[in-house]
């Protein structure tokens, strides 16, 4: 099962530690999981909370990179 995105204040956001956490989640069979097995058998809700979580970091880093 996927952790939930630990919260984290906006002035102490590691951006450094969201890259390595998705990288990490991106190279899990987890993800590998989540990717393939809902284009051939259909969607599962651990999978799906896998690639919100992918969603979710994403979204977190593209947030603070800018600022």
């Amino acid at each position: 099962m996927v952790p939930p995105l630990r919260p984290i204040s906006h002035r102490r956001m590691d951006l450094e530690a969201l890259r390595a956490e998705l990288k990490a989640l991106l190279a899990s069979w987890e993800y590998a999981y989540a990717m393939g097995h809902g284009c051939s058998v259909g969607d599962h809700p651990q999978h799906r909370a896998v690639r919100q979580k992918v969603a979710d970091l994403k979204a977190l880093i593209a947030e603070h990179a800018v600022q």
